[in-house]
């Protein structure tokens, strides 16, 4: 007779064989054949699928996500300038967002083939006698004319002395300085060629009938001259040599000296309280 434990030893290894042997009944597919979250969101969404057979969950349709617009950074680029840009040196003026920005001392200049292309006679802002042939950028035409307008509104006659200077004109009017008081106070007197803003076409010197000359002070003698130094911002001109600033500017005092560079420009420069070079500087290479 077959031991009892024998028996049973057996009884469960036929057990065993019979469960390996089941298969399980056709259904839905397995977890690991559903498809990846990850990689569906990136593709493009297919149909709905219907229901599986034999009553399982139905299959959702996993639809892409659009990506978050990224956050655009506004850099700006800065141009390392001299320290002690009252030098004389002939280096080229630093690039600027526009030309009308440009910085010119001393040390930074304009090349001699320098000619704006939109040079238009000061007439066309209204202006007549000798101050209507003055050259200047039509791009200030239209704040020269309110400007004109405001002066005109006010009772007074403002003279425009000087406009567009080309590199050879300056050269000129730079060796007559240097010829009448000497070198080292016509620098600070005049700009050598290719440092002078006038030849930008956006500068002009300016005067009034009666006015002494170009040592005294205009924006004390003359009404003339109190009014463009409290409103000429105003229509987008800057004095660029205003009084004791001669260490930033690297120029003497200048109430005469008006420069063009818009009116947000003018606004802002006047509000940050600089000089209008330290001023061109911080924004040089924008």
């Amino acid at each position: 007779m077959i031991p009892r434990h024998v028996m049973v030893a057996l009884a469960w290894s036929a057990l065993l064989l019979a469960a390996c042997a089941i298969t399980p009944p056709p259904g839905p597919s397995s977890p690991s054949a559903a498809p990846d979250p990850v990689g569906a969101a990136t593709t493009t969404a297919a149909a709905p699928m219907a229901p599986a057979v034999g009553g399982g969950p139905e299959r959702l349709e996993l639809r892409p996500m659009a990506r978050p617009t990224q956050p655009s950074l506004a850099v700006r680029y800065r141009v390392a300038l001299v320290s002690d840009p009252c030098v004389d040196r002939d280096l080229p003026a630093p690039p600027a967002s526009d030309v009308v920005l440009t910085v010119l001392d001393r040390s930074y200049g304009l090349p001699a083939t320098h000619v704006p292309e939109d040079l238009v006679p000061s007439a066309d802002a209204g202006l007549t006698g000798i101050s209507g042939t003055k050259l200047v950028r039509s791009v200030m035409i239209d704040d020269l004319a309110a400007m004109r307008a405001a002066w005109e509104s006010a009772g007074m006659v403002v003279v425009i002395d000087s406009g567009y200077r080309s590199h050879a004109d300056q050269a000129v009017t730079f060796d007559s300085w240097v010829a009448r008081i000497g070198y080292d106070q016509a620098v600070v007197r005049s700009a050598r060629p290719g440092h002078s803003e006038h030849q930008l076409g956006t500068a002009i010197d300016v005067s009034s009938p009666g006015w002494s000359g170009r040592f005294g002070d205009w924006a004390r003698e003359a009404p003339e001259g109190a009014w463009m130094a409290e409103h000429a911002w105003e229509y987008g001109f800057v004095m660029s040599y205003p009084p004791g600033a001669q260490e930033r500017t690297c120029f003497g005092y200048e109430p005469w000296h008006y420069r063009w560079i818009g009116r947000e420009a003018a606004a802002e420069q006047r509000e940050s309280g600089l000089v209008l070079r330290d001023f061109l500087a911080d924004r040089a290479g924008e």
